[in-house]
């Protein structure tokens, strides 16, 4: 009976003690791990009480992204992903203010316009690890993990890798590396894509640090990887229409 009476107490004990916590909310520790959380994702978002500077409302977007808010044509850069985009056609840029080419309008109404879309996502967390881009190259020159190198057109150079198992516990062979070697990159060093080549529709890409911790993610067609010197200097002609408020 006695352990019976104890086992109730302790029952009851345990449930005062719970409401007693909820009553009191969540934790100093719990507060500043919201709290920082918080931060981080206002970083880049737009957040309760921010107020974007003024603009052209009509014909400008307003980002933020590391805490800095960035303003720019609409035409080019959207606010709510953070983004800016032009469509490749022919080798070429396309005039976002002008019509499409009959042949490229015909498939963005079929749904298939992001076979031409060059998209550029700008963040400041989620930033990958060293090494990328031609710092992985040098690297891999060096242990000899080069398998094959072809020149695509004067100032493009694809390299493909050996099976092995590069820096980032990954293998690295199943992309092709496109190496625009008549450009300097925002480091200083030529840019590179990686592309897979293996369907049609698989992407290519990259990544640098732009300014001010901002990291720009270029997504786009694999098809386009041989125009990859043109489509790096028109991504940095876009961005430079950006301005820091």
């Amino acid at each position: 009976m006695k352990n019976h009476t104890f086992y109730r107490f302790s029952i009851l004990f345990s449930l005062t003690l719970l409401l007693f916590a909820s009553a009191c909310g969540p934790s100093e520790q719990k507060k500043h791990e919201l709290t920082k959380r918080n931060e981080i994702e206002c970083l880049d978002s737009i957040c309760d009480g921010d107020a974007p500077p003024s603009h052209d409302a009509l014909n400008e977007v307003a980002m933020k992204v590391n805490g800095r808010w960035l303003i720019g044509p609409k035409y080019y850069f959207g606010s709510g992903s953070n983004s800016a985009s032009f469509e490749w056609w022919d080798h070429k840029p396309l005039d976002p203010r002008s019509h499409r080419p009959p042949d490229a309008q015909a498939l963005a109404v079929k749904g298939e316009g992001r076979d031409f879309l060059v998209r550029a996502l700008l963040r400041s967390t989620n930033i990958p690890n060293e090494p990328n881009g031609y710092h992985l190259i040098k690297i891999a020159e060096e242990k000899g993990w080069v398998k094959d190198r072809v020149l695509i057109k004067p100032g493009l150079l694809a390299v493909k890798m050996r099976h092995v198992i590069g820096p980032k516990n990954q293998y690295i062979d199943h992309v092709t590396y496109y190496i625009a070697t008549d450009i300097k990159g925002m480091d200083g060093l030529p840019p590179v894509a990686t592309c897979n080549h293996d369907h049609l529709k698989n992407q290519g890409g990259s990544g640098f640090m732009w300014k001010s911790g901002i990291w720009v993610g270029i997504n786009f067609n694999q098809k386009h990887c041989e125009d990859w010197p043109e489509i790096f200097q028109e991504t940095i002609r876009v961005l430079e229409k950006l301005r820091m408020e």
